[in-house]
């Protein structure tokens, strides 16, 4: 191989000496390398300054105030979660007893003592089998049973009454809620019982007890009022067009729930009675119990009272 010689070593370092004072006077490409060089110091400045903020956020974050919508909604978490804890440890052991529950008599009975039942899957649907179709769709449509029975997952059924509520909660085998229904509590009284014709009465219902009045003495009060608190009392005028004549006697519950106030009426079906109820405004039953009173004074009905109903320990 050829070696280098001398005078080629001196004109390569010429030439690259001259490249380099080339790149150096040439001021756009300075400029461009400048700004390329100052963008990463910037970046690298930022990513260290958020790396800093967080760190310092996250160590004062228990000593910050708890105010704003996140915190509300972490709060409110907090407490579904509490709540969720509660209702999982009320649930049984394997050990432990199920009530005997076989018909619809029963369940009613245990409902009235108890408030609260847990049964099984095959317990529920065997008194679901029991109600009317008419009814047993206001518990639950069958095509949310067919679905639960098929995820294999529903292994109880929480019922629980309630002085003008009934809820059913459905329940998995790690103690998750499945589902939950909130029918009406006429559910309960329109159940009939085996071998006897189905008759249903307001005044057998705690909440109408003593406050009923006849067909006659409601639509008396009722058609002289202002259409705008006939719509709050009755949301669905068109339901009473329909029972008219067939409405014996309708009732108006003692309690006022959430700004609400429950007014049953008992309908003539023929061979048996039904109850339904409507959630009627508070201030349009007041109206309504004022013009009544005065029409009817022997009646001296009082006014809804307030209940203050916390949430309830569902499980």
């Amino acid at each position: 191989m050829k070696e280098k010689t001398p005078k080629v070593e001196a004109t390569t370092k010429l030439s690259l000496k001259k490249i380099l004072i080339r790149l150096l006077t040439n001021k756009k490409l300075l400029l461009s390398l400048g700004i390329i060089i100052i963008l990463i110091v910037v970046e690298f400045t930022t990513d260290f300054v958020e790396i800093v903020l967080g760190s310092v956020i996250e160590l004062t974050n228990p000593y910050r105030p708890k105010s704003g919508t996140i915190w509300e909604l972490h709060k409110k978490d907090q407490l579904a979660s509490e709540q969720l804890e509660q209702i999982t440890k009320s649930l049984p052991d394997k050990k432990q007893e199920i009530p005997e529950i076989n018909d619809l008599i029963q369940l009613k009975t245990k409902l009235e003592e108890q408030q609260t039942l847990l049964i099984t899957v095959d317990q529920f649907r065997s008194l679901y089998n029991q109600i009317p179709i008419r009814i047993s769709g206001d518990i639950i449509s069958p095509f949310d049973l067919l679905k639960l029975s098929h995820s294999r997952k529903w292994i109880w059924t929480k019922i629980v009454k309630n002085d003008s509520s009934l809820s059913f909660f459905f329940i998995d085998g790690d103690r998750q809620l499945l589902m939950d229904t909130y029918p009406p509590l006429s559910v309960l009284y329109n159940i009939p019982d085996a071998n006897k014709s189905h008759v249903v009465a307001l005044d057998s219902m705690n909440i109408f007890e003593g406050r009923t009045i006849s067909r006659n003495q409601f639509f008396v009060v009722f058609d002289d009022l202002p259409n705008s608190v006939k719509l709050r009392l009755i949301n669905n005028p068109f339901q009473l067009v329909r029972w008219d004549s067939n409405i014996q006697k309708v009732g108006i519950s003692r309690y006022v729930d959430d700004n609400t106030v429950t007014i049953g009426f008992q309908i003539n079906q023929g061979i048996y009675t039904e109850v339904y109820t409507f959630e009627a405004s508070d201030w349009a039953v007041d109206i309504f119990i004022e013009n009544l009173n005065n029409l009817y004074p022997e009646f001296n009905l009082d006014t809804p009272e307030d209940r203050y109903r916390a949430l309830p320990n569902y499980f």
